[in-house]
């Protein structure tokens, strides 16, 4: 409800839960008022809609990861894609959302071009239930069928969100000594993912999958199902740092990065 279209919503509920309460009122008595709530309803529902606002927020986002660098690509020991979801498409089977595998495609590209030795670690479990695969499994099942280079890829099939992402793989990356961690995901939910890693004691390297357009033209004021996507995304972004803030998940250091703390 905390969505575009949910917000929009809960304020037509609200106008018609008080207008019911003031049925016995003459309607002239507070005709301005309702026409100046229907207003703000409106210009509600437009600005959440445009690309604009969304890209506003999700470049500001975007904008405060912080994070090391190495200094030559080819240190890095290991990567880590984490999912973004998967749709049942019948008789066709599983497939993954078009943001998993843009992910995919990126750390698939980066293994090509720093070491084709480096694992591709894909993190994403039985977010369907149990009796279906998991969204590792059938993200990376899509690259290889029609992969014909043999790069290492290793499926993480617990976890279901990004905390239980980094509570997994953690103690992998630890027990292999692995150092530079390139951790790969979009750019609006790299600093949520950047800090519950950092949280867990992994120092990733943020390697953001780039697909957010920075200029989209006079479209960009034009209500749109991008506008509303991006909208969506970049507030699901904030309410999911809010609340792993709020549950101890990660705290606010974790958000920034420190290069006199190595961190």
């Amino acid at each position: 409800m905390l969505m575009p279209s949910g917000l929009v919503i809960t304020g037509l509920v609200i106008l018609m839960a008080i207008i019911w309460r003031r049925r016995h009122v003459a309607f002239a008595g507070y005709a301005n008022w309702l026409i100046g709530w229907l207003g703000t309803l409106a210009l509600l529902a437009y600005v959440l809609s445009t690309p604009w606002f969304g890209l506003m927020l999700s470049h500001t986002l975007s904008g405060l990861v912080q994070g090391r660098e190495l200094q030559d690509p080819t240190d890095a020991d290991a990567m880590v894609v984490l999912t973004a979801g998967m749709w049942d498409a019948g008789p066709v089977g599983w497939i993954p959302r078009p943001e998993g595998i843009h992910r995919l495609a990126v750390a698939y590209e980066l293994q090509r071009m720093i070491n084709l030795r480096m694992p591709v670690i894909v993190s994403g479990g039985h977010t369907k239930g149990g009796q279906n695969p998991s969204e590792a499994k059938v993200t990376a099942s899509f690259f290889a069928r029609q992969r014909t280079e043999l790069t290492p890829t290793e499926l993480e099939e617990a976890s279901t969100d990004t905390y239980e992402s980094a509570m997994q793989l953690a103690p992998v990356l630890a027990k292999r000594g692995a150092r530079n961690v390139l951790l790969v995901t979009s750019d609006v939910h790299m600093l949520r993912a950047l800090a519950t890693f950092r949280a867990r004691g992994i120092d990733a390297i943020p390697a953001p999958a780039l697909n957010l357009p920075r200029n989209m033209g006079a479209r960009a004021l034009l209500p749109s199902a991008y506008g509303v996507m991006f909208t969506a995304d970049a507030l699901y972004e904030i309410l999911g740092i809010t609340g792993y803030l709020l549950t101890g998940k990660i705290s606010f250091s974790d958000l920034t990065y420190d290069i006199n703390k190595g961190q």
